[in-house]
């Protein structure tokens, strides 16, 4: 297993910059905002912040770091403007050479990635160090309990703990010695805002975010359904494995990085970036990591911005405060993978407008958590907090 582990390390496509090696130039500017977000949700997270703190400091360097290919294509897309990098090893030196180049005045943090060396040396540079949107599993939460001498340390090299909710709150409390720098402000991907989009046909169905056997599992569940589908698994490494899976199955089907022709019964999405268009051309959405048992769920609330109901499985114990959400809302439905093609045969026979109007819901009337980020934000930026 360990050789497995090394490989992927070495075949990593930052593996310079993972050792403070290779970092992009920087520019003076008069203060220096480093965002960190493991990989594509963690980044779509940060955007609303980001968006804020560009308005709020015009002249400010801006250095995005993530751990996954992934999120720095996502970075680019979602976070332009800055400088991209990924995130240093936890290894002395490797923190050292990558803090003493960007001398950060702010250090965020989007959710959770959690890193020792990296922490204590941007507090010891002078910087602040802010978690938002914070989150930790159940699992998560018993193992830094089981460690609390361990956990508290960790966790005073924040300033600012700003966590998603109430229950996040009570899982970080018994690890943080200074509850005062503990806060909840919400869950930021309310405040995400919808890219323009086209009108929708009525006859596509999004399946997103898919992980190996979800998509064996969903063409089965909705073959013979008069519909198309737009099928974008989770990992672009898998996307000729999944290729592979419709040819075995002659299901005809397109690549989307080969045509934007409509017409095929699956749309085989094979470039990144492109779920927002997906969901605006689709009448429902069906989100994976919600099928399988060891992923937790994806973001369901991301379909809603364009007005689609979502139906998603009963593993999001990663996600339960959008599963809330969705559910109180009325705007989607969790079921089992056996009860799936029932609900989405009963969903095209009936307008379901009750439902399409329900996703707005969920926006208008979440209070911003990007706002009370800010408010928090503000106060420690100016020292009166932390």
């Amino acid at each position: 297993m360990i050789w497995v582990y090394l490989l992927c390390f070495i075949r990593h496509p930052g593996l310079l910059q993972r050792l403070g090696k290779n970092l992009p130039p920087l520019p003076e500017a008069p203060f220096r905002i480093w965002i960190h977000g493991v990989s594509v949700g963690e980044i779509k997270a940060a955007r609303p912040l980001f968006e804020k703190l560009k308005k709020q400091f015009p002249q400010a360097l801006f250095f995005v770091t993530t751990t996954t290919a992934t999120g720095q294509e996502e970075a680019k897309r979602s976070l332009p403007g800055a400088h991209y990098s990924y995130l240093p090893l936890d290894a002395k030196s490797a923190v050292r050479r990558t803090v003493r180049h960007v001398r950060p005045d702010l250090f965020l943090l989007s959710e959770s990635d959690f890193w020792p060396n990296l922490l204590k040396e941007i507090q010891r540079s002078g910087g602040k160090t802010v978690l938002f949107s914070g989150k930790l599993s159940p699992r998560s939460a018993a193992r830094f309990f089981r460690f609390r001498f361990f956990a508290k340390k960790l966790f005073s090299r924040f300033d600012l703990l700003l966590v998603q909710n109430e229950e996040q709150k009570r899982r970080f409390l018994p690890l943080v010695s200074d509850p005062s720098r503990l806060h909840v402000t919400g869950n930021p991907k309310f405040d995400l805002k919808p890219q323009k989009s086209p009108q929708p046909p009525q006859s596509f169905i999004t399946i997103a975010c898919t992980h190996a056997p979800e998509e064996e599992w969903l063409l089965e569940t909705l073959h013979g359904g008069p519909w198309q589908l737009f099928l974008a698994p989770r990992h672009p490494e898998r996307f000729t494995e999944v290729a592979q899976l419709l040819e075995k199955k002659k299901i005809p089907f397109t690549r989307w990085s080969q045509t934007h022709d409509l017409s095929a019964p699956v749309i085989l999405i094979d470039t990144m970036g492109q779920l927002p268009t997906c969901y605006s051309l689709s009448r429902l959405a069906l989100v994976g990591g919600s099928f399988v048992t060891h992923v937790g769920g994806h973001n369901i609330l991301e379909p809603c911005l364009y007005g689609v109901p979502v139906f998603f499985g009963p593993h999001m114990f990663g996600q339960q405060d959008l599963v809330q959400a969705v559910l109180a809302a009325g705007a989607g439905k969790q079921l089992p993978l056996a009860a799936l093609r029932p609900a989405i045969d009963a969903f095209f026979q009936e307008p379901q407008q009750e439902m399409r109007d329900a996703t707005q819901t969920l926006f208008s009337t979440s209070p911003s958590s990007t706002e009370r980020v800010w408010e928090q934000l503000s106060l420690c930026i100016n020292h009166r907090v932390c």
